[in-house]
């Protein structure tokens, strides 16, 4: 019986480079929207854009939601509300303060009523369900090319 017996350095190296090769990979939108099946669409609908995402139901709260933003370093994130809207625009503010520099697209249920609650949800890209999977994904494809033309026109650090 040929048998191959790992040790802990291999294995543990091979775990590393995969490691190493999902953190390399680049996310172009965190897409923390409310249904798994919700997030794959979209992934695919933006995937045949040229543009990379990741997503996280808003229900793993906003400590989780901020880690997982921090994490992927996306240029786009798209975040779901969920009505009466006033906790989850609370939870929007706590993002946007965490990452000032972000550009967000919104979506929720009930676009008059989101904003009665939270005016400020106008300085944003807002869509409402029945999405225009389309239109998100245009809006968000051209935020993504604007943040990126942005980052390549910065100058170099000395």
């Amino acid at each position: 019986m040929n048998t191959k017996i790992r040790n802990i350095p291999d294995s543990f190296s091979v775990m590393a480079d995969a490691l190493s090769n999902a953190m390399n990979a680049s996310t172009d939108v965190a897409l923390i929207l409310w249904n798994p099946d919700v997030i794959d669409l979209m992934s695919f609908v933006l995937l045949r854009r040229n543009v990379r995402s990741r997503g996280i139901e808003p229900s793993e709260g906003p400590e989780r939601v901020s880690d997982f933003i921090r994490s992927c370093s996306p240029a786009v994130v798209v975040l779901d509300l969920d009505p009466p809207y006033t906790r989850s625009a609370a939870d929007a503010l706590y993002l946007l303060d965490r990452f000032p520099n972000q550009p967000f697209v919104m979506t929720c249920a009930d676009r008059m009523l989101a904003l009665s609650k939270a005016s400020w949800l106008s300085c944003h890209p807002l869509f409402q369900k029945p999405y225009q999977l389309d239109d998100i994904a245009q809006t968000v494809h051209s935020m993504v090319i604007r943040r990126a033309s942005k980052v390549d026109t910065l100058p170099l650090a000395r």
